[in-house]
């Protein structure tokens, strides 16, 4: 089963902001709180493209506090995981 990994990326961080009802301007802001200089229009950017590295997906956890996330909510039944793909 082929899986589109950058839209799953981008779901599971979409899917974090409205758990937390936060804007992309409040995460923007957020995130320069952490030294992280990031503006809406490029938040929208990463977040359309969906190809954003793991440091920026660490960043944007810390800013919504988050410390887990279930990125079940994000790929299709069916896709093996763990020791499925042994």
């Amino acid at each position: 089963m082929a899986v589109d990994w950058a839209d799953a990326a981008s779901r599971l961080l979409k899917t974090e902001l409205a758990r937390e009802q936060v804007t992309l301007a409040q995460l923007a802001r957020r995130l320069a709180a952490l030294g992280v200089v990031e503006t809406e229009a490029s938040l929208k950017n990463k977040l359309y493209r969906g190809t954003f590295q793991m440091t920026f997906f660490v960043q944007c956890m810390q800013a919504l506090g988050r410390s887990t996330v279930d990125i079940g909510a994000v790929i299709p039944p069916g896709v093996p995981k763990g020791s499925e793909l042994d």
